[in-house]
Parts: C-alpha cells; sequence; structure tokens
C-alpha cells in the first residue's frame, strides 16, 4: 500500500484519546500515512471517530471513501429513553446534524451509507454485520504499555489496582459489600488510576468528581485508598507496585455488556493477574484463555478475590495465559494487518 493522505473526524481535537492514538493513528504513523484533520482538502480515504456528524457520511463520500470506526455498542439493547436522549443531546449541542431521532437510527443508517465500519469487538460486530457487508473487528494497538513477565513479589496479594475512563468507575460501588466482607480475613489496598474528574454529559460537557463514583469505598479504605491522575507512565508505576486487578462494571449501563476487552489484556501486558465482571467480550476471551476469573454475583467476587489473593500460584496462570492468549490473538503485527484490510476494502 502506498502512502495515503486520510482524512480523519477525530475523537478529541488533538488526537490524544485512546480512540485516536490507539486505532487509527497508531496505524497510520506505523505504516506511514499523513493523518489530516481537515476533512475539505483531498484525501484518499475519511475515517470517522465515534464523536463525528453521521449524519453528513454522504456528503463525505463525494470527496471520498467513508470508514466508520466505532469503540462503543449503541446498536445493542439499549434503553429507548437513553437512545433518544442520547441524539438529541448530540443534535442539541451540535455533535449530529439533521433531524431529532434516536442516536441508534442516525448510526444505523450511517453505517448502511458508509463504504466500511470497524468495531472495537465481536460482540459489537454482530448487529452491525447485519446492515453492512463491509464490517471490521479491530481492538485497539496496546504498545504503549509494556509486556512485564509476572512477578511472585508477596504470598498475600493485598494490593489492587483498578484503571480505565472516570465514567466506568460506577462499577466499584458494586464491590462495596465484598470488600466490607474480605477487610475482616485480610487487609486491602486499592489505587484507582483515572481522571479526576468526568464530564457529566455525551462525554464532553459538564464536571463531575470521579471519589462521587465510587460510593463509600474510600471511607471504608481509608488510607489504603488512593485515585492516582490516568497518564501512561501512572498506569505502569501502579501495576508495578500492585498484585492483582479487578474490572467490576455498572451493571445498570446498558452500553457495558458490549464492552471491548481493553482494559483486560492491559493488565495482562503489565504483568497483574486480572478478575473481571461477566461481559459477552471478557467471558469470550477468558474461555479463549482457558480461565475462571469471571465474577458474576458477589459471592463470586469475594470468593475468587479470596482465592486470589492467597494464592501465587492463581496469580501466575492467570498471567501467563492471558499472555499467551495475547500474543496468539492479539499481536500488534496482526492488529496492523486487520487495519490495513479495512482500509484496501473501500480503495
Amino acid at each position: 500500500m502506498t502512502a495515503m493522505r486520510i482524512g480523519y473526524s477525530s475523537q478529541v481535537p488533538d488526537m490524544s484519546h485512546p480512540a485516536d492514538r490507539r486505532r487509527l493513528i497508531y496505524w497510520a504513523q506505523k505504516r506511514g500515512h499523513l493523518v489530516t484533520q481537515d476533512l475539505k482538502s483531498p484525501v484518499d480515504v475519511i475515517v470517522l471517530s465515534g464523536r463525528s456528524d453521521f449524519a453528513k457520511v454522504p456528503e463525505y463520500q463525494s470527496k471520498a471513501p467513508v470508514i466508520i470506526d466505532l469503540i462503543d455498542g449503541y446498536l445493542g439493547n439499549e434503553n429507548p429513553i437513553v437512545d433518544l436522549a442520547r441524539g438529541l443531546g448530540k443534535i442539541g449541542t451540535s455533535q449530529l446534524s439533521g433531524k431529532p431521532k434516536r442516536y441508534s437510527s442516525v448510526l444505523s443508517q450511517a453505517i448502511t451509507q458508509a463504504n466500511a465500519t470497524i468495531c472495537a469487538s465481536v460482540e459489537q460486530n454482530v448487529p452491525i454485520s447485519k446492515i453492512t457487508k463491509n464490517s471490521h473487528v479491530i481492538l485497539d494497538f496496546h504498545e504503549e504499555f509494556p509486556f512485564v513477565p509476572f512477578s511472585e513479589n508477596t504470598k498475600i496479594a493485598n494490593q489492587l489496582m483498578w484503571e480505565g475512563q472516570a465514567f466506568t468507575a460506577d462499577g466499584l460501588k458494586s464491590l462495596q459489600k465484598v470488600f466490607s466482607r474480605i477487610i475482616q480475613k485480610f487487609p486491602l489496598a486499592l489505587n484507582l488510576v483515572t481522571d479526576l474528574e468526568t464530564p457529566r454529559v455525551l462525554g464532553r460537557y459538564g464536571k463531575k468528581s470521579t471519589l462521587s463514583r465510587v460510593g463509600d469505598l474510600p471511607k471504608l479504605l481509608g488510607q489504603d485508598f488512593k485515585l492516582i491522575p490516568w497518564s501512561v507512565p501512572n498506569v505502569i508505576s501502579a501495576a508495578r507496585n500492585a498484585h492483582l486487578s479487578i474490572i467490576p462494571l455498572d451493571p445498570k449501563n446498558v452500553l457495558n455488556p458490549m464492552k471491548p476487552e481493553n482494559r483486560l489484556l492491559i493488565m495482562w501486558r503489565l504483568g497483574l493477574p486480572c478478575l473481571t465482571s461477566s461481559t459477552l467480550a471478557y467471558e469470550r476471551v477468558m474461555r479463549d484463555a482457558e480461565l475462571n476469573s469471571i465474577c458474576r454475583t458477589d459471592l463470586e467476587w469475594q470468593g475468587k478475590l479470596e482465592e486470589f489473593i492467597s494464592s501465587p500460584s492463581l496469580r501466575r496462570e492467570n498471567v501467563q495465559k492471558g499472555q499467551e492468549y495475547i500474543h496468539e490473538k492479539h499481536s500488534e503485527a496482526e492488529t496492523l494487518k486487520r487495519w490495513d484490510r479495512a482500509i484496501e476494502s473501500v480503495l
């Protein structure tokens, strides 16, 4: 493939968002392509991130083939009222043009019009593949994090870590009762690596303290609860000082079941065993990796946490099998080829 000029409607203006830098931007830099945010200039292909005005797909297609790159499962079983509110909100804030309608309707129409659609997981692709013949599943690139071998640095793994975007921290509230029971047996410490504040509306507007999302955990754990500003170095440092990572998800958030497996794979890359809530992607990955690290109930969270806290062999197996899975299923070379195929499919 010769060097191309790619028009890109990004997630954020400086293209620093994970949905930018871990996806199209990483691939383009590796392959030597130029990315421009000037969609009025001549380009070979146009890629639209999830924060684009999808009503403009036909307009963009008059200039170049259009690819939509989605990271969330908005075509899943979302509440119709929330779906409509999201559509109205995006129109009201000028993120979308056109008549008010449900966001999933706007997105479905755009997918049928676009030349190709990329999504972030096998599960997200199920509804997408029903309305387009040219869809591609491509997980994020995680190469900004090093591969770290498992280190058996303690017999009792009581230093826990959670990492992610702040709006997903709500899931930690579901573990309050679990933690209160476990600390009767083991001392627990929890480091959260995330933004200190999160937007209230549409991922852009208003501010909400991250601490307001985690319930009484700071009070329960006291000095053993720490909130650390998110950065790549801080994630790496926190993982180096942790024994075990957790990914609990808020069951009330209808987008969570369609989330891809990015955070799980990042924890494994960093040498950390990981316990997760049940989602379609996590269930699939754990099954393929031949691991039993899914927690579906409070009792399972408590039982598995206590097992992992006290068992170095369980922790070692989790990391080793997880890293084997990454090498087999999610290498940098394979992910680059997936992007190659997606781009080439519209040229």
